[in-house]
């Protein structure tokens, strides 16, 4: 019996369509190596460990992948917050605090940070690191924009910690629960507001909180978030971490590989909610009544949306971080 996630996760049609129109800036060298001096300066040397949690994870090719006509130095911080966030996410991950009072301490200190984009210290690390790049990016965008991302990226660390707690205390959550978390431990609702900053577009509160772009926003949320699951059970299980794979086996006493056959039938029925959504939104009242300038964002970033859900899935399959993995269970 498989439990290869590679050939178990379906095979979805944007993923085609980013292999066939894939480019790459022509900068992403430097855009590499200067992100690697700057993430260096404000966070400091990495552990060996950390490099070796970063390895195959690629940040700076990924963002010049998804956005390739873009400023480099708008791809310099990007690929900086994709890797502070990838280092974050393991310390969690790997329980790395001594206590989640420690982690709450933490929590208090970003939400600072994300309010006002200064840090009250010089030395290099999270903090300093998560400050300046907001320092690069608050200037251009709108109050209603860092409102947006503040909210956000507060509600996916919070769920990081909930995550912690859970797996602490052995909890295993149902599935509802644990979707309505994964949603913003995945972080791509803070991606979705990073592409308005690197694709220099906003959205105006009207549309960004309609019911059809919510509806546009989770469907694709869910399919980056179970695909992510699929991809890294192995690697989360071995750590004692419980991603949809365990929910949904535990919920209905499967075998491993039913389990992975069920959450792929899922992804697959969340594809067709996108495209659905996708028609839904373009069709609303409150896109119809948008100016033309608000109409182009909503249509750059669908478009900008489709690509990177390709992008994500052809990253997985090719990163040593998500290596295949099949076993006879």
């Amino acid at each position: 019996m498989s439990t290869d996630w590679a050939a178990k996760v379906p095979n979805l049609q944007f993923e085609d369509t980013y292999i066939e129109g894939s480019r790459i800036s022509p900068f992403w060298e430097q855009v590499d190596d200067k992100a690697r001096s700057l993430r260096t300066e404000w966070l400091g040397p990495l552990t060996t460990t950390e490099e070796e949690r970063l390895r195959g994870v690629d940040c700076a090719r990924v963002a010049c992948q998804i956005f390739p006509d873009a400023d480099p130095d708008d791809l310099v911080i990007l690929t900086i917050v994709g890797e502070w966030s990838f280092l974050l996410d393991d310390r969690i991950g790997f329980d790395e605090y001594d206590s989640l009072e420690a982690l709450q301490s933490d929590i208090s200190r970003f939400d600072r940070i994300l309010e006002t984009a200064q840090v009250e210290t010089a030395v290099p690390g999270l903090e300093t690191t998560l400050a300046k790049c907001l320092q690069r990016m608050y200037p251009r965008q709108s109050h209603s924009w860092r409102r947006r991302i503040r909210l956000n990226f507060l509600d996916c660390i919070l769920a990081m910690g909930i995550e912690l707690e859970n797996r602490r205390e052995g909890y295993v959550p149902g599935r509802q629960e644990y979707i309505s978390m994964r949603r913003n431990t995945v972080a791509m609702y803070l991606f979705l507001d990073i592409v308005e900053f690197m694709l220099r577009i906003e959205l105006s509160d009207m549309l960004y909180d309609s019911g059809e772009m919510c509806d546009f926003r989770e469907s694709w949320v869910d399919i980056a978030a179970w695909v992510n699951d699929m991809a890294s059970y192995h690697k989360e299980d071995a750590a004692g971490e419980v991603n949809l794979i365990h929910v949904v086996r535990a919920e209905k006493n499967l075998s491993l590989e039913a389990a992975f056959d069920e959450v792929a039938d899922m992804i697959e029925s969340r594809v067709s909610d996108f495209i659905e959504a996708e028609r839904s939104l373009k069709g609303s009242a409150v896109y119809r009544n948008s100016t033309a300038s608000e109409r182009d964002a909503v249509d750059i970033m669908v478009q900008t949306v489709q690509n990177a859900i390709g992008m994500y899935v052809r990253h997985h399959r090719e990163s040593p971080r998500y290596a295949s993995r099949d076993s006879g269970v």
